[in-house]
């Protein structure tokens, strides 16, 4: 994979993020600016543009507009009005939607850890169902993509029901999912030396790519 133009990001990235939680403030706004574009924004804008292509490989529909998928350096001031920068990054590639039930690649990354996978934002109660629906018909597709992922290090984190809704079914990661009110699937990871070269996107495409069989089956599940 060619990432010439993501090279990592700034050694001093990390400590510029935990500083910001003692000096976010409005009246060093203007220093933490400067300071954010150069070590954060920039590097993950070039992050972005070196997976695209990986992304667009695995779904052709999915949202690929910088706007949509780059975190800006600004906190929602409804709820950060104190704190006016964000202390962690993110991006994400997300299917087109009704605003419900939407599926995505994310890579996420603050001051001590990054995670990449999978999520569905505004997951809903109707969306799991259609994914229970998908599982219980195709368990043997699901169960083989959700090996594969596990020997690559990514893990299904869920909210479950207490009562196990299907106790005649063995032990599985496709019976965890289906017992799950919500989940994601991803795989943290702490802040190490491929951070601060191109090792990281490698690492993030190749996550991507195993997730693909597990992503396309997801996404048929959920537009049904």
């Amino acid at each position: 994979m060619n990432t010439s133009d993501f090279s990592g990001f700034p050694t001093e990235f990390a400590d510029f993020l935990f500083s910001l939680r003692f000096k976010n403030t409005v009246d060093a706004l203007q220093e933490n600016k400067l300071i954010y574009k150069s070590l954060i924004t920039e590097p993950l804008v070039k992050l972005y543009h070196s997976l695209m292509p990986t992304v667009l490989s695995i779904s052709e529909s999915i949202i690929t507009k910088p706007s949509k998928c780059v975190s800006s350096m600004y906190s929602d001031m409804r709820f950060s009005r104190l704190s006016p920068l964000k202390e962690y990054m993110y991006i994400r590639f997300r299917e087109p939607s009704n605003g419900k039930d939407v599926l995505g690649l994310y890579f996420d990354m603050g001051s001590e850890h990054y995670s990449y996978g999978i999520r569905i934002y505004k997951q809903t109660s109707t969306g799991m169902e259609q994914i229970r629906k998908s599982i219980l018909e195709n368990e043997k597709s699901y169960s083989r993509e959700l090996e594969t992922i596990s020997k690559q290090g990514m893990v299904v984190s869920n909210d479950a029901y207490v009562k196990d809704h299907f106790p005649k079914m063995k032990e599985s990661v496709a019976k965890q999912l289906l017992n799950s009110k919500k989940f994601y699937i991803g795989r943290d990871m702490p802040i190490n030396d491929g951070v601060f070269n191109s090792d990281l996107c490698d690492e993030i495409a190749n996550g991507f790519n195993g997730l693909k069989g597990l992503y396309l089956l997801l996404k048929n599940a959920l537009s049904q």
